[in-house]
């Protein structure tokens, strides 16, 4: 079995706040970002996780996010694994690339607790510039 690594820019808290009268209106579009997340690496798969989102502030020179973005920022992190083996493997044999395909250009809310200025209110996983969600798939590592 394989286990996948999403690191974003974008605020993909699980708040587990679905309505107003359960918290703020942060904490609620929270949730659908992290909901919309589960929904897109859900098109293939059925996948399991154990751990909310992480977040840390981190140099992200060389982690693979586009070149707009430098310095210290907010990094949230999220483990899964899928319910089967190469479920995110294109036609290159590129163990995450159809979880690319599938996340690039998904609408997403903006101006949460990122601490990046995101132009378009969108995953990008393709735009050498704008790039603001990298996934990493590890194999053999159930």
């Amino acid at each position: 079995m394989e286990k996948i690594e999403i690191r974003t820019l974008v605020d993909i808290t699980n708040t587990r706040v679905i309505r107003l009268n359960q918290g703020s209106q942060l904490e609620v579009n929270q949730q659908r970002n992290f909901s919309t997340l589960i929904q897109c690496i859900e098109l293939r798969s059925i996948v399991h996780f154990d751990n909310k989102p992480t977040i840390e502030t981190v140099d992200v020179k060389n982690l693979g996010f586009g070149s707009a973005f430098t310095g210290k920022h907010s990094v949230w992190t999220f483990w899964f694994e899928p319910d089967r083996s190469g479920v995110y493997t294109d036609n290159l044999g590129d163990a995450k690339g159809l979880l690319i395909e599938d996340l690039n250009q998904v609408p997403i809310i903006k101006n949460l607790s990122e601490t990046v200025n995101i132009d378009k209110a969108i995953f990008e996983t393709q735009d050498p510039k704008y790039t603001n969600i990298i996934i990493k798939a590890h194999l053999g590592t159930a």
